[in-house]
Order: structure tokens, then C-alpha cells, then sequence
């Protein structure tokens, strides 16, 4: 019979599945994109071949079929495309915050043993308060090698998060200057990459978290020894 993992382990595995979640997510969402770009409706040439139809004695009428089929499966890939850009920006946000939440948790002396994150209905992360904006200063771990990192990257993700609301409010104006519509158009190129930002914060968060887990580590295994 398999012991129960110690928490630290467990804690652990849970970062590990939110990240996995996120890189395949990630995958998914640039093989849509990759199909979505190369599905390119100005550069095929639909047949104007019809065919007609006579639906049980109704009034004949005729379609294209090659055009059909050729808009059915561009929504199709469109539709493809933006559900698995959703499920890689929520998965992302997952990992970020799961991540820091565990890092924070740690750090308070606590000793959970799974990421504890609510979820809507639409299986996004609702992020708790205290994560949202995550602290982008964790003195716990100033010792660690990559902290300098860390704090980069949590700058860089607030800048894409910013960008996102500013773009909100300036598609919210009635009227747009030139100077604003190309602000507007700025902000969205920037706020795309907020998945991208979010994870990256989260694979360096997860390194973090070894870190912070090197003393509980270290007790557990003292304690063993002693026993």
C-alpha cells in the first residue's frame, strides 16, 4: 500500500498539473492559430459549379457546394481558434496565480498540500484578492537566483494587463481621434500577449517554489532522520 505523499510533494504535483495544463493549452492555441492563418479564403478560388436540390417536392433551389463547404470549415477553424485561445489564457492565469498562491502559503509557514483555486462556470479561475494584482515583491525569496527575474516578469505581465484595459476603455469611446484609434490598436498588440506573460511568470513562480521549499524539505527530512 502507497503512503500517503508528504504535503510538500503533493503541493507540488498541483503546481506541475497547472503548468502542464497551460502548455497544452499553449500548443493547442498556436496549432489553431498556425490552421486558422493558413485556411486563407482570398487565396482559394471557390467553384461556381452548383448543384441543385429538390427536397421532396419542394421548390428546387441550388447552392454552391464547394463554397459552403469552404465557409463551414473557415468558422469552423475560427470557432477552434478562439476557444483554444480562451482555455490557454484562463490555464495560464491558472498556473500564475496557483503558483503564487502556494509560493505565498509557504512562505506564511503554512503547509497545504494543493493549489486551492474557485472556478466559474465557464471553467475560468476566479483569483482571490489577495492575488489580484499578485504582490510583485516576495522579500521570502530575495535569496533565490532568479528572483530579479521573477519580479520582471511580473512587470511585464502587468504591462499586457494594462494594456488589455486600456484598449476596453478606448473601445468604449463614441469617437475615436486618429491619434487614439492607433493607441487603441497599440494596446491590443500588447494585451495579446498577457497569456504569454502569465505564463512565463508561472514557470519562473515554479521554480520559486522549489526554492521556498528547500527549508520545509530540509525539516521533514531532519525529522525523519530522528525518529
Amino acid at each position: 500500500m502507497n503512503a500517503t505523499p508528504v504535503w510538500f510533494e503533493s503541493l507540488t504535483d498541483s503546481v506541475y498539473a497547472l503548468g502542464a495544463a497551460a502548455r497544452e493549452a499553449q500548443h493547442a492555441a498556436r496549432t489553431a492559430d498556425l490552421a486558422c492563418d493558413a485556411y486563407d479564403l482570398d487565396r482559394l478560388r471557390p467553384s461556381d459549379g452548383r448543384v441543385g436540390t429538390d427536397d421532396r417536392g419542394a421548390q428546387a433551389v441550388s447552392f454552391r457546394p464547394h463554397f459552403r463547404a469552404l465557409l463551414t470549415i473557415g468558422d469552423a477553424l475560427m470557432e477552434q481558434t478562439r476557444k483554444m485561445r480562451t482555455l490557454y489564457a484562463q490555464t495560464a492565469m491558472g498556473y500564475a496565480y496557483g503558483t503564487a498562491w502556494a509560493i505565498l502559503r509557504v512562505l506564511e509557514g503554512q503547509q497545504p498540500d494543493a493549489v486551492q483555486l474557485s472556478r466559474n462556470n465557464d471553467g475560468g479561475y476566479i483569483i482571490p484578492g489577495e492575488l489580484c494584482p499578485i504582490p510583485s515583491l516576495m522579500p521570502g525569496l530575495e535569496r533565490w537566483t532568479g528572483y530579479k527575474q521573477l519580479v520582471q516578469a511580473h512587470a511585464q505581465w502587468a504591462l499586457c494587463e494594462e494594456a488589455g484595459m486600456f484598449a476596453e476603455y478606448l473601445d468604449e469611446q463614441p469617437q475615436l481621434s486618429d491619434h487614439e484609434a492607433g493607441e487603441l490598436h497599440k494596446a491590443l498588440d500588447t494585451a495579446t500577449g498577457e497569456p504569454d506573460a502569465a505564463y512565463a511568470y508561472g514557470q519562473l513562480a515554479e521554480s520559486a517554489l522549489h526554492f521556498a521549499l528547500l527549508e520545509p524539505r530540509a525539516q521533514h527530512a531532519c525529522a525523519q532522520t530522528s525518529r
